[in-house]
């Protein structure tokens, strides 16, 4: 999807056999991505600015956001997929098949590390073949790293993680939804509903006992469940979205940072910024100037 549409911009390279990367800044507006992915390839997209956006054929939408990693292995599950400029990140592209002598390489130099590759497979396809991972440990540490980095020195870069999140992924104490019994349906359902009203209301107070009640669900379903759907626990994924739509409205709109602050449910502006700075490194006027 992505290696199509980035194809002829930016800067590509072969970092080893089966891995690609490319290194991009694009400053087009709303586009439209081409849903299309070779069956045993895959993509892991490392975003430093910009939005993208993968809507389901049950209607959910996936979002993408600064410092976080799309990683894709299946799209037949995608409806339609658009990105937001001024997109900017590095790609890694993957040919499974030919990449395979190059990890059994890398694998061997970590004193023959086993990585189940098997395990990472049934969780993506657990997620419909499309994952957002981020913001975790992991990824604020990725990301950190990489602002350090000369340019040239970003795809290596991007490429070892990768190859690091395969091996998080493959360990069993990282998978536990293998081993859990799949959610009823119209629990999931009500999930769904419950998650789309959080997307259209993040400037309101949205608290645990008043979601499960809308979901006509218990407080403790609800949680247990959102955070097996969604892989992250409700307040996490309410900080993270407003986070993500606060980064919108700076590169968008005109509102100051107050007003910002308000539409995505914060009643001071300090607050905001120290949640701000926390996902993305940056203050919101910070942000703003750098785009």
């Amino acid at each position: 999807m992505l290696a199509e549409f980035l194809a002829g911009r930016g800067e590509w390279a072969q970092v080893m056999p089966g891995a690609r990367t490319c290194l991009f800044s694009l400053r087009e507006g709303p586009v439209s991505l081409p849903l299309r992915l070779e069956s045993l390839h895959f993509e892991a997209l490392f975003c430093l600015a910009g939005t993208v956006a993968l809507t389901r054929r049950d209607g959910s939408v996936l979002r993408l956001g600064p410092r976080q990693v799309l990683l894709l292995t299946d799209l037949s599950g995608v409806a339609g997929a658009s990105a937001d400029g001024p997109l900017e990140g590095v790609l890694v592209a993957v040919d499974a098949q030919n990449a395979r002598e190059s990890l059994k390489t890398i694998c061997g130099l970590l004193g023959n590390l086993s990585l189940d590759t098997g395990r990472v497979r049934r969780w993506m396809a657990s997620r419909g073949g499309c994952a957002v991972e981020g913001p975790t440990h992991w990824s604020r540490a990725a990301f950190a790293d990489l602002d350090r980095l000369p340019p040239g020195e970003r795809a290596r870069w991007c490429v070892w993680k990768s190859v690091e999140l395969l091996y998080l992924l493959s360990a069993p104490e990282g998978q536990p939804a293998d081993t859990a019994p799949a959610l009823d349906w119209e629990v999931a359902r009500a999930l769904a509903e419950t998650r789309r009203y959080m997307e259209e209301h993040l400037d309101e107070p949205l608290t645990i006992p008043a979601l499960s009640r809308r979901a006509c669900l218990s407080a403790t379903t609800f949680k247990e469940g959102f955070r097996r759907l969604y892989r992250l626990p409700v307040h996490a994924w309410l900080r993270q979205r407003r986070m993500e739509r606060a980064a919108e409205l700076l590169r968008g709109s005109s509102l100051s940072v107050l007003g910002v602050a308000q539409s995505v449910g914060y009643g001071s502006a300090s607050q905001f910024t120290a949640a701000f700075r926390r996902q993305y490194g940056v203050t919101p006027a910070q942000y703003r100037k750098n785009v």
